[in-house]
């Protein structure tokens, strides 16, 4: 035993001395405000959701690449008697150099995956579920990248059924023209030991496209592509297997702050097996369970700095032959001691009101 203790104290030294090192920190606010008016919808139901999110990280970096972070992200919902919502620990590796980042442990999944379409992911996961607990590796930066990822979302236990995903991305760029993709496969298994009510079951999807791309000095963006999204939505133990592809199309621009994102679909029905398992097999858009979909947000960046962002947006879902209002709010803040905030030469009129 007190050869154990030398060793571990022998270690814990080791580090403690390692050449160019550095003591991080880091601190985070996140709030959204959600409000969905979705009564005439069959796909999803209208609701209200608000949350607080506060992230207090700290670590330590050596060798200019190495670092361990550790901290939590602390959930406060509005309107109720609990201190704290929920609370998630906050653990991981990073090695980063300017054209690698590598990751494993429990980090956040809105920082390595801001590529993916919410066809994906959807707003609600993205609120409530904003750690991933895997792995991330990606080369290269910007608009040239590929990344792999695992994020194990079910640990299987007599009670809870073992679930993750595995995934895979890139873009590629050259002047105004890219093409990019996105993709998971999300595996739903069973219980350990196993039940013989549960099956396994597997949704897949594919996303590929290709556009063009326009950012200028005079704070103009936008950016138009088509595509197909196509995928996998298996039950093994139903042997029921559908393979639904189809159309997207995106359309996106944006000038002093204000802006539109548009994103199409027309093809197959997706989610079929929806009714059997709902969100627990499905993590992305439900209105995708149709056969068209058009989404239009429309936004105003109230602030935007390299260290404060606050957005406000109003949604438009056509889905049923209907139109759906969804108006949100989103606000962040971050302040660390490692980082350097993004300069930000713009400054919209409204931003005064701030002053």
């Amino acid at each position: 035993m007190r050869n154990k203790i030398i060793f571990l104290l022998a270690v814990i030294g080791s580090i403690l001395s390692l050449q160019a090192q550095e003591y991080r920190w880091k601190v985070g606010f996140d709030y959204f405000f959600d409000n969905r008016e979705y009564k005439k919808s069959s796909y999803d139901i209208p609701q209200t959701m608000n949350g607080i999110w506060l992230q207090p990280m700290g670590g330590i970096s050596w060798d200019s690449a190495h670092t361990v972070y550790g901290g939590v992200n602390l959930l406060k919902i509005p309107g109720t008697d609990e201190v704290a919502d929920n609370a998630e620990l906050v653990l991981y590796y990073q090695y980063e150099t300017p054209n690698v980042l590598f990751r494993a442990g429990s980090f956040s999944s809105i920082e390595a995956l801001p590529n993916y379409s919410d066809f994906f992911f959807s707003d609600s996961v993205n609120n409530f579920m904003p750690l991933m607990q895997g792995f991330f590796w990606q080369i290269g930066r910007d608009r040239n990248f590929v990344n792999a990822w695992m994020d194990w979302t079910g640990y299987a236990t007599p009670e809870a059924r073992e679930s993750f995903f595995l995934g895979l991305s890139g873009k590629a760029s050259r002047g105004i023209f890219f093409g990019d993709f996105q993709s998971y496969l999300f595996h739903y298994a069973g219980t350990k030991p196993g039940n013989p009510a549960y099956g396994v079951s597997e949704h897949l999807q594919l996303m590929a496209s290709a556009g063009i791309e326009y950012e200028s000095e005079n704070n103009f963006n936008g950016l138009l592509s088509v595509g197909i999204l196509a995928g996998l939505e298996r039950d093994r133990k139903a042997d029921i297997s559908y393979r639904p592809v189809g159309f997207t199309a995106r359309a996106d621009a944006s000038f002093w702050g204000i802006g539109t994102e548009n994103t199409f679909y027309a093809g197959d029905s997706r989610m079929r097996l929806y009714p059997e398992y709902g969100s627990e097999l499905y993590w992305g858009n439900p209105f995708l369970r149709g056969s068209t979909y058009l989404q239009s947000k429309w936004y105003v960046n109230l602030i935007e700095t390299g260290r404060v962002s606050c957005r406000l947006n109003c949604n438009l879902h056509f889905t049923e032959g209907n139109m759906l209002f969804q108006q949100t709010l989103s606000v962040s803040a971050s302040i660390d001691n490692f980082s350097v905030p993004e300069k930000r030469t713009a400054r919209y009129p409204w931003m005064k009101i701030f002053q």
